[in-house]
């Protein structure tokens, strides 16, 4: 049950662009995408930007989930941004020292491509299914970033505005940032991941879905192309 449906998820709201299917999207290309690593000056860091997509894909990719549950969990995690952080300091003995929760979630913000700054949503005004399925699903999660991820934290943050309107979509434009207390963390809009792949009609050559131009020859790259 802990991949989740999403047939009850928001659309994306870039209407000139559309996802490959979710069974199409590599779930490795769309992890890299949406993680980001920092390690130097005796500091490390990961940050993983986990968009509701991420369970559309997640469930589209594991037969035998129930539709009628994973709906209602679709919408849940539709109106939310999850982000996951580790944070920490190398020490003289070459151990971690990973920076607690409170100071993590103190610390950390999501500044939205039109510039909004956002704060963690308070514990207590997390819903108590979302705060549950995170709970269930954190080891899951972690256990696939290796040792590092017994010390990552789901930070629960707004998906929408007041309007309803998605304050970062990953078809849409611009940058979305993660702040934490020693770096920001910008990922680029659309995420190549999940859009089909183009091609350079005169070369053959193939590109992910959020390049412009062949970066070898400059040559724009036909959206048509498949």
């Amino acid at each position: 049950m802990f991949f989740l449906a999403a047939q009850a998820l928001p659309g994306p709201a870039h209407a000139a662009r559309v996802s490959v299917p979710p069974q199409e999207v590599k779930l490795d290309a769309l992890t890299r995408d949406t993680q980001k690593h920092s390690l130097g000056g005796g500091r490390m860091e990961m940050v993983w930007w986990i968009p509701p997509e991420y369970w559309q894909i997640s469930v589209a990719q594991n037969k035998g989930t129930d539709p009628e549950t994973t709906a209602d969990l679709g919408r849940m995690f539709g109106d939310y941004n999850i982000v996951a952080v580790v944070q920490g300091t190398v020490a003289s003995d070459m151990e971690y020292r990973f920076t607690p929760e409170s100071d993590v979630r103190d610390s950390t913000v999501l500044i939205a491509p039109d510039g909004r700054v956002l704060s963690v949503v308070a514990e207590d005004k997390v819903p108590a299914r979302l705060a549950a399925t995170l709970a269930f699903l954190r080891p899951i999660l972690a256990n696939s970033i290796g040792p590092l991820g017994k010390s990552m934290y789901f930070l629960v943050f707004p998906g929408n505005d007041a309007a309803g309107k998605r304050l970062a979509d990953p078809l849409g434009d611009g940058h979305l940032r993660v702040k934490t207390s020693s770096k920001t963390h910008d990922f680029r809009l659309p995420l190549g991941s999940l859009l089909p792949d183009k091609r350079d009609a005169a070369s053959g050559e193939s590109f992910p879905g959020d390049f412009l131009y062949n970066p070898y020859t400059g040559r724009q790259l036909d959206a048509s192309q498949p």
